[in-house]
């Protein structure tokens, strides 16, 4: 369980280390306008992902989100079952 607890802080920065490469990325000649727009874009999604990330991991904290069958986690979910083809997407 104690290893359970230590997932979101590791989770954590290891998003912020991502987020800081893409940006240090940024700041370098990425040689055509679409590059730069792909990294930034990245970065935007990134910024999103992580403020999500972090207002879950809080309301877990604050014993808001219980299990992963809450609304609160579920409502961040990403993914659909597609049935004709038998995958998640």
């Amino acid at each position: 369980k104690e290893k359970d607890k230590a997932v979101m802080g590791a989770a954590g920065k290891k998003f912020t280390g991502m987020l800081q490469d893409l940006v240090a990325s940024c700041l370098t000649d990425l040689k055509t306008k679409t590059n730069r727009t792909k990294f930034e874009t990245l970065v935007t999604i990134h910024v999103h992902q992580k403020d999500i990330f972090y207002e879950i991991w809080k309301k877990v904290r604050e014993h808001k989100v219980r299990d992963e069958n809450d609304f609160e986690w579920l409502k961040q979910t990403r993914f659909f079952w597609k049935t004709e083809s038998d995958h998640s997407i």
